[in-house]
């Protein structure tokens, strides 16, 4: 009798233990594979615009194309320079929540937020102030006078967006620490989605 019961207890053990195995790898999944769709959705916005403008632009006329790609170029590089805001505000949030400390989660994302919309507006004004030496860094002063117009004009709607973007950065990470990954692709899909209507 007392072996049938260490065997119904390893038994059972063993079954806790392979329930709590795929639970887990059901929770990694389900944040992993948002996430890489986010990754993978990321750059849709600027592939549409260079689409457009590519099919749109005169004939045989490559100066649009030039502008587009030299600002593309840096506005790519500095939003990822603040990618800091999602993947640090993660574990901090997550940490609160593990926890039990809601409230100290809820401050940490507000105040992430409130970091990620004082960074977005002085990197507006920065990229604003000094759109034409940036620009010149790029390489629109080889590619003539009409790509570097072409390239401000692109930069300075771009760069307005500068706090908006840092701080979706921002509610990704808060999003991710509370284990939502769904969110930020929807956002994601949405904001491209008004992005390619925009461009139409």
């Amino acid at each position: 009798h007392h072996i049938d019961i260490d065997l119904d207890i390893d038994i059972d053990i063993d079954t806790v233990d392979r329930q709590a195995g795929d639970d887990t790898n059901r929770k990694i999944l389900n944040l992993a594979v948002p996430a890489l769709l986010s990754l993978s959705i990321d750059p849709l916005m600027t592939i549409a615009d260079t689409a457009f403008i590519g099919r749109y632009s005169p004939p045989n006329d490559p100066s649009p194309l030039a502008g587009l790609g030299s600002a593309a170029a840096l506005l790519v590089f500095a939003f990822y320079v603040f990618n800091f805001l999602a993947t640090a505000t993660a574990p901090l949030v997550a940490k609160r929540r593990g926890l039990g400390d809601e409230a100290g989660a809820a401050f940490v994302g507000g105040q992430a937020l409130g970091l990620a919309l004082v960074l977005g507006s002085v990197l507006a004004a920065a990229l604003l102030l000094y759109k034409a030496p940036l620009l010149q860094v790029m390489g629109t002063g080889a590619t003539g006078p009409e790509a570097d117009r072409y390239a401000e004009e692109f930069l300075t709607v771009r760069a307005l967006a500068a706090p908006a973007v840092l701080a979706c950065s921002a509610s990704n990470g808060i999003l991710r620490g509370y284990l939502d990954a769904k969110t930020p692709t929807l956002v994601l899909l949405g904001s491209n989605a008004v992005n390619l209507v925009l461009d139409v």
